[in-house]
C-alpha cells in the first residue's frame, strides 16, 4: 500500500512498478483527466486556467473525469502479469476488482438495501460517456439504479496494460452535486454543444457514496478496500 498526496498530473506520470500493490492517491488540486484519445478542444482553457484546474491526460481511453480534492476516493490497482489475479481477457480483467468495490460498499453500508451491481458487459457509453466518463458504463464498474431506475455509476475503473502489468485506476466519489456538475460543463469547451445535456445527464449518472451511506470518509473507504482484498 502507497499513500501519496500529489497532483494528479504528476500520478498519471509516474510509472509504477510491475507488482501487486494499491496506490492511494490524495490529489492538492482540483484536476481534469482526459482519456487517451480526447484532446484540449473539448476544454475552455480560459475557464481552466481561471479556476487553477490543472489538465492532464491518461494513458488509458474512455471519457474525462473531474477531479477535486477530498471530494473522492482514487486508488491505483497494481497487478503483474505473473499474478494469479491476472487475466488475459481484456474485457474481464477487471470483473473481480468489481466485486471488490462491490464488497466495499455493502460492508460500509450493511443496513441499505442495495442493488448494486458490476458491470459485466461491453462498454456502454449511451449519449455522452465518450466525453465524460460516469456519463458511461465499462466492464467492471460498479453501478446502480438511482430513485428514478435509472443507471448511475459508483465506483468508475479505467484500465492501461503494458507487458509487465495492468494498473487499474479506480474513482469513487464521496460527493457529488449539481456544484460540481456546473463546475464540469463550465469548463468545456464553448463550441460543445452537449454542455447543458451533459450537466442534467451528470446529475443522475454519477452516484456519490453520499447518498448509500452518510459520514463515511476515504480512510473508511480504503480501509474496507483493504479488507475486502485481503478475501480475494
Amino acid at each position: 500500500m502507497h499513500d501519496v498526496r500529489t497532483t494528479a498530473s504528476e500520478q498519471h506520470g509516474r510509472d509504477l512498478p510491475a507488482e501487486r500493490s494499491v496506490w492511494n492517491v490524495d490529489i492538492t488540486s482540483p484536476a481534469i483527466v482526459l482519456g487517451s484519445r480526447q484532446t484540449e478542444t473539448e476544454l475552455d482553457l480560459v475557464a481552466c486556467a481561471n479556476e487553477n484546474v490543472e489538465i492532464v491526460r491518461r494513458r488509458s481511453g474512455g471519457g474525462m473525469v473531474f477531479l477535486s480534492p477530498g471530494k473522492q476516493v482514487w486508488l491505483d490497482v497494481v497487478i503483474p502479469k505473473n499474478d494469479r489475479l491476472w487475466i488475459d481477457d481484456v474485457g474481464r480483467a477487471s470483473w473481480w476488482l468489481g466485486d471488490v468495490w462491490l464488497g466495499v460498499i455493502k460492508s460500509l453500508a450493511p443496513t441499505v438495501a442495495l442493488t448494486a451491481h458490476v458491470h459485466q458487459q461491453n462498454l456502454a457509453t449511451g449519449e455522452y460517456g465518450d466525453l465524460v466518463c460516469f456519463s458511461g458504463v465499462g466492464p467492471g464498474e460498479v453501478v446502480m439504479p438511482d430513485t428514478a431506475g435509472r443507471p448511475a455509476k459508483i465506483v468508475g475503473i479505467s484500465q492501461r496494460r503494458t507487458q509487465e502489468a495492468a494498473r487499474f485506476q479506480c474513482t469513487m466519489y464521496l460527493e457529488w452535486g449539481s456544484d460540481l456538475s456546473e463546475q464540469l460543463a463550465g469548463l468545456l469547451s464553448g463550441l460543445n454543444s452537449a454542455r447543458t445535456g451533459i450537466k442534467l445527464n451528470l446529475e443522475h449518472s454519477v452516484m456519490p457514496f453520499s447518498q448509500i451511506a452518510v459520514g463515511v470518509s476515504a480512510a473508511d473507504v480504503l480501509a474496507a478496500f483493504t479488507a475486502q482484498l485481503a478475501l480475494v
